[in-house]
């Protein structure tokens, strides 16, 4: 089980890095606006990720302080994963658009 979530941890993570590389490329301001939302889904999925792999399977976290820290923290990357895909649908309509018109 520890190893499938590192090994989404780490896709997440490089799902960010290749969606904020995307938006630092782009000239458009609506990509780019896109991309930076895809990097902010990512990276809450990568907060989600961490802390569900920290609360099943850490070893420093057996403490009521630790698994607090981590729901904290799920809670947290789910409420930017919700936020990020709102936005997600909202600027993509646009996007296409412009995608049309060029």
């Amino acid at each position: 089980m520890q190893f499938v979530l590192i090994l989404l941890i780490v896709l997440s993570l490089g799902g960010y890095l290749l969606a904020k590389r995307r938006a630092f490329h782009t000239k458009s301001t609506n990509r780019k606006y896109l991309f930076n939302t895809q990097a902010s889904i990512w990276l809450s999925l990568f907060v989600i990720l961490f802390a569900a792999n920290q609360f099943l399977s850490g070893d420093g976290l057996t403490t009521l302080t630790g698994k607090i820290v981590c729901s904290i923290l799920i809670v947290v990357g789910l409420a930017s994963f919700i936020a990020g895909f709102i936005r997600y649908r909202k600027i993509y309509p646009y996007v296409v658009r412009e995608m049309e018109q060029s």
